[in-house]
């Protein structure tokens, strides 16, 4: 790196990009206009993020860290042609909206998404909070499967209509939900309220995903992509197609070879090299419940 790591007590992160590293990540997103910390350009990266850079659990499905350094993310996300999950997603986002000049407060958001009556899960999910020309915005493209296509507008009410499906966002005791349309049904996502969060509480929380006998990125393969005419998941050996006018087709593979060739040749990931990778793929092969 460039740019040593450096502690700011503000900040909730601790360190810079270099002008190398943003180059590097434009590149790899495909984007190939001037930057400037403008809507339009906030846009316009959230668009194409992840449609370049896939949700996946790789690692942790494998046994192997996910390091949140700097280093680490650029050399996983942006170098090897990986992706991850939203810790490593929205902190490289994060890091390169600074780095052009936005305003960026890192968030902890409590997942709400489809959980039986009563269950309480910790606040393990990181949304990213923009504030540009007096109003704040909503950025995140690292939840997975229903990926915010472009950012919200915090303080609206209204139902906020995307290239993919819409969106809403409303406000009760201070904490913000978040909900997605889904075949003509709301359903809540996850909740969250302003207060900063900073590194060390996502690498703790990190790790818990990474480690704990019941997580869910331990027991199980998950992968997802944006693209423009849908979104694309892959979750143990079911390969769906989402696309925007509706319909879905499922897919379910028979093979850790057709999985590894779904990764590469769908999701465009560069598979880890990795002696146990076949062996763990075969125990995703199972029938539909």
């Amino acid at each position: 790196m460039d740019n040593p790591q450096i502690y700011h007590s503000q900040s909730p992160f601790f360190y810079q990009i270099s002008d190398k590293e943003l180059s590097d990540y434009l590149l790899r997103i495909g984007f190939d206009a001037a930057v400037s910390p403008s809507l339009a350009c906030l846009e316009r990266l959230h668009v194409l993020h992840p449609q370049s850079i896939p949700f996946e659990t790789l690692n942790p499905f494998l046994g192997i860290p996910v390091l949140l350094d700097t280093t680490s993310l650029w050399k996983k996300l942006v170098y090897q042609g990986r992706g991850g999950y939203c810790f490593e997603q929205n902190l490289l986002f994060g890091a390169v909206l600074r780095k052009i000049g936005f305003q960026v407060k890192s968030l902890a958001a409590r997942v709400l998404w489809q959980l039986p009556a009563g269950k309480v899960m910790p606040r393990d999910h990181m949304v990213l909070l923009v504030s540009l020309a007096g109003k704040e915005w909503l950025v995140d493209v690292g939840w997975g499967g229903n990926t915010l296509p472009k950012p919200l507008l915090l303080e609206e009410p209204s139902v906020q209509c995307t290239s993919h499906e819409p969106f809403r966002l409303i406000k009760s005791g201070g904490l913000y939900v978040l909900s997605i349309e889904i075949n003509g049904r709301w359903e809540e996502m996850h909740e969250f309220g302003k207060t900063e969060f900073l590194l060390p509480d996502y690498d703790v929380i990190s790790w818990y995903l990474c480690h704990h006998p019941e997580s869910l990125f331990v027991n199980h393969l998950m992968a997802a992509r944006t693209l423009p005419s849908g979104r694309i998941t892959l979750k143990d050996n079911l390969f769906s197609t989402h696309t925007t006018n509706g319909e879905t087709q499922k897919t379910l593979l028979q093979s850790p070879a057709e999985i590894e060739e779904v990764l590469r040749e769908r999701f465009g990931i560069n598979l880890p090299n990795n002696p146990h990778l076949v062996d763990k793929l075969s125990t995703c092969i199972y029938p539909i419940a």
